[in-house]
Parts: structure tokens; sequence; C-alpha cells
């Protein structure tokens, strides 16, 4: 029993099914953090969308933080799937504070590098425990 401290009571733990967590906090964080180094084709040109002001710049080291921390929450040993995991959630982890130092430095193309590192890590996951995220190409693929 974990004690709640806001209702006073005694109650199970709010623990969220590893899926609600990679679906409702990890890609929601992940989401936000890519927002920083989107591309855009319009009227106006070609541009990314860097973070420009202070502001934005600290809210893209908050959102790389926000990303390793709950790679971090995953390391524990009852969300362990299997031996490989670790390494999947590792990589993320240095990814993500990758992606911080570069936000501090306001340094774009690190933020860029890192943001793919992400990117790419998040894909290598997916397809060992659920190609089906990658669409129909990569469920045929991770089946041969």
């Amino acid at each position: 029993m974990v004690r709640n401290a806001w209702a006073g009571s005694e109650e199970a733990s709010a623990a969220l099914p590893l899926k609600e967590i990679m679906a409702h906090v990890m890609q929601r964080n992940a989401l936000q953090l890519w927002s920083w180094t989107t591309y855009l084709s319009d009227e106006k040109g070609n541009r990314y969308m860097a973070p420009g002001t202070e502001a934005e710049w600290e809210d893209a080291e908050s959102d790389a933080l926000t990303l390793a921390q709950i790679a971090t929450s995953l390391k524990v040993a009852d969300r362990r799937l299997d031996d490989q995991w670790d390494r999947y959630i590792g990589d993320l982890e240095v990814a993500a504070l990758q992606s911080a130092a570069a936000a501090e430095k306001h340094d774009f193309e690190g933020l860029l590098k890192s943001a793919n590192a992400i990117d790419a890590r998040c894909v290598a996951c997916h397809m060992h425990y659920v190609p089906e995220l990658e669409g129909a190409s990569a469920l045929s693929r991770a089946k041969r």
C-alpha cells in the first residue's frame, strides 16, 4: 500500500500500465521535444521551428530532461520486458540528455542531431516490441 498524501488515505499504488505510459506520457513529451526541430515548408519558405527566445530554449531543455526522466523511471525491474529493455531505455535516456545539453547551449544543430537520435531509438524499440506501431511494412519485416 502507498499512502496518498493528498487524500490522507491508504490506497493501492497508482502506477500506470506501460502501454499508458508510452502512449500518454512518453509520446506526448517526445512530440513536445520534436516540435523544436520541426521542418516547415510553406508560403514563407523552408525553415526549422527552432527555439528563438531564452524561454523557448529553456522549454526545449525541460522537454528533453522530462523525456530523460521518463526513461529513467522505466529502468525499474517490474517494467523490464526482456534482456534488451535496459539497452533500449538506456539509449533513449542518453539521447535525451544529449538533447538537454544542446538546448542548454542553444545549439540547434546538436538539438536536431539528438532529436533524430531519439526518433531512431524509439523506432528501434518499437520494431523490437510493437512493430505494428511503425506500419504494415515494418510489421512484415519484423515477422521475417
